[in-house]
């Protein structure tokens, strides 16, 4: 059995693995309407936690398992497996397969592990070691919860919502919701697939609701783009001083029936740049700001964020991603974020030599980049995030983050893009974010 792992240690530590990671909005699903209102997922019948258990330790590799039953039913579905709070580095491997090797320790992450589970018992371990580069990790932020806590498994239908982006834009006096919905169809052919969606206003009107037939080409990805109108109502402009949000719901149609809800909430507005200042609804946000970190649970994170806006904070610069709920939060209380990716080197950040700080090491631009890319995707839907960081305060500038500045630019058109550490250069959009 030792044998075995170190194996596998020994192939994830040479970069052999393909990884199955997946770069979405995060969320699950949920059966009904009612459980996706209250994001509760006692009566899901395709919702499993994921609470894996130490096996054993082998050279230094805490191997942590758990078996997961996966039932006939689940033969028309992809399995996802989501993982946070991994306090370390780790390597996922399914039914001896190995998976994907994971460096970053702080950013949620999900898995597509159809492709290595079977029906009935499956063994699903990580090896959880010590980061290959752990200079990157330096300045992170953990959290002060169980070690893989909220993580879970979840299965959705070969035809489904993949992803989804939404804003809700002003134009003169009226509102729109402009809605892109990514379709994925597994199977072999082209399929229709029924996609459902209700909007609600911030006082719990309805405003429209739809069920379109969107035909996907086999084996692909294809996105349903939604335009409806919202009417005209200045007082549910989302800010600090009025966090009034829309409530969305999608769903999917099989055999006559919605099924796999999906539910969010979105701001109407915008938040831009310009000038060096962020600006929210085209006019320029009084940043007040504090360092924080939800490190805790939901309801203490909660009870830290009101009060800390009630001393007139509405700003939040935590030092690397978050979990899911600390932007919900912050979208009901009206609290602007600064999202930062978890490129936090601290050693060496004023050597700019090739190799000197990592930021400007290019041997690690694929690990800067994917942790850039799990940060936007995961949480930008969220209107209470204004900038994107790039990486820690002290964490240099370099090769690295020209290129994750480039990237990020290609995929956000409006909120600013921020590299504490450019120190003039010409990869940020705005120099500081002052407290």
């Amino acid at each position: 059995m030792k044998r075995f792992f170190v194996m596998i240690f020994a192939l994830c530590a040479f970069g052999q693995a393909l990884s199955q990671q997946v770069y979405r909005t995060e969320f699950s699903v949920f059966d009904t309407r009612e459980d996706a209102l209250k994001n509760d997922h006692s009566k899901s019948v395709r919702h499993i936690r994921f609470a894996p258990k130490q096996l054993e330790v082998v050279d230094k590799v805490v191997v942590m398992g758990q078996n997961i039953d996966i039932p006939t039913a689940w033969s028309d579905y992809n399995t996802y497996l989501h993982i946070q709070n991994s306090v370390k580095a780790y390597d996922l491997v399914v039914n001896g397969q190995l998976v994907a090797s994971v460096e970053d320790l702080n950013t949620p992450a999900d898995f597509q592990i159809s492709p290595y589970l079977r029906q009935g018992s499956n063994e699903i371990l990580l090896l959880v070691r010590d980061a290959i580069c752990g200079a990157l990790n330096s300045g992170a932020q953990s959290n002060q919860v169980a070690q893989f806590d909220g993580s879970y498994l979840f299965a959705q239908h070969r035809k489904h919502i993949f992803d989804y982006d939404a804003r809700i834009v002003q134009e003169e006096k009226k509102f729109a919701l402009e809605l892109d919905i990514i379709v994925r169809n597994d199977f072999n052919f082209e399929e229709v697939v029924q996609v459902g969606y209700d909007i609600y206003a911030p006082d719990n009107k309805l405003i429209d609701y739809a069920v379109r037939d969107f035909s996907v080409a086999g084996r692909s990805l294809d996105t349903l783009n939604i335009r409806v109108a919202l009417g005209e109502n200045s007082n549910f402009l989302w800010s600090d001083q009025n966090p009034k949000l829309y409530r969305l719901t999608l769903y999917t149609k099989r055999d006559g029936k919605p099924r796999e809800y999906i539910s969010f909430y979105v701001g109407a507005g915008s938040t831009t740049f310009a000038d060096g200042r962020l600006m929210r609804n085209g006019k320029p946000i009084e940043v007040k700001s504090a360092v924080y970190n939800a490190v805790s649970t939901y309801d203490n994170a909660l009870a830290e964020i009101k009060a800390l806006k009630a001393k007139g904070i509405n700003t939040l610069l935590p030092n690397n991603p978050q979990p899911e709920w600390f932007y919900d939060i912050c979208d009901q209380l009206g609290v602007y974020v600064v999202e930062r990716a978890n490129n936090n080197p601290v050693e060496q950040s004023e050597n700019r030599k090739i190799g000197g700080t990592p930021s400007n090491d290019p041997t690690l631009v694929g690990d800067y980049l994917s942790r850039v890319k799990a940060m936007y995707y995961r949480t930008r839907n969220h209107s209470c995030i204004v900038a994107y960081a790039l990486g820690g305060d002290k964490a240099g500038n370099g090769y690295n983050m020209y290129k994750a500045y480039q990237w990020l630019k290609s995929v956000e058109k409006n909120r600013a893009v921020i590299c504490t550490s450019a120190e003039g250069e010409w990869n940020t959009d705005i120099s500081a974010i002052g407290q």
